[in-house]
């Protein structure tokens, strides 16, 4: 139904829709369109790798990407990794702050919620860790095993570079069980600090065991 293949920066459209389908419930906008194809490929661009799926239509329908830490070395060269375009990454932090991208109201609120439950992550939960799972998303339409196909795609890569230990960062909001589904272990459990009752989650994977 689709195949998995190496991130493209034409891709950065779809894989923003993707985001925003796997995030996200409120309609939007053309201008809500334009920042989330600029946030996923500065998201994208920062990873160490990223994986898309490929419909038999040649549709991008998800993708996934991760990241080393500094410390890590792959076995392989990372031939592979994304052109960084650092004016595009300025331009978009500039347009963000200063509220130039005109987003709508509906989407406006619930990515500042989405920002908000981000700034949960601390880097010292992430420490010993070799590679981090960053972002997982697709479109709803094909969610049926392409989570599954993308993330077996990021597990032969990290053995492929040596990697052993994976973590992720995720919530009670979101799609939690999928990842113990698939042998992740949960590490942490914090409580989001406005009281209501949703928790940030650590999830880690030993890729060779």
């Amino acid at each position: 139904m689709f195949t998995i293949r190496r991130y493209d920066e034409a891709d950065a459209a779809a894989c923003g829709q993707c985001f925003y389908e796997g995030f996200f419930t409120c309609p939007i906008d053309e201008g809500d369109r334009i920042f989330l194809r600029d946030y996923a490929q500065v998201l994208i661009e920062k990873c160490s790798f990223a994986y898309v799926a490929e419909s038999e239509e040649h549709q991008i329908v998800g993708f996934i990407s991760g990241n080393y830490s500094k410390k890590f070395r792959p076995n392989q060269k990372n031939i592979d990794r994304a052109k960084r375009h650092y004016g595009a990454w300025c331009r978009m932090f500039f347009k963000f702050y200063l509220k130039r991208y005109h987003l709508s109201e509906a989407f406006q609120k619930q990515f500042d919620d989405f920002f908000l439950q981000l700034k949960e992550r601390d880097e010292k939960f992430f420490k010993g860790c070799d590679l981090e799972l960053v972002a997982l998303s697709s479109k709803i339409a094909y969610r049926k095993g392409l989570g599954t196909a993308l993330t077996a795609k990021f597990m032969e890569r990290a053995k492929a570079d040596g990697a052993n230990t994976v973590r992720l960062m995720t919530n009670t909001l979101a799609s939690w069980k999928f990842y113990e589904k698939h042998g992740f272990i949960k590490t942490l459990e914090k409580p989001f600090p406005d009281g209501s009752g949703n928790k940030t989650l650590i999830y880690e994977y030993q890729v060779n065991h």
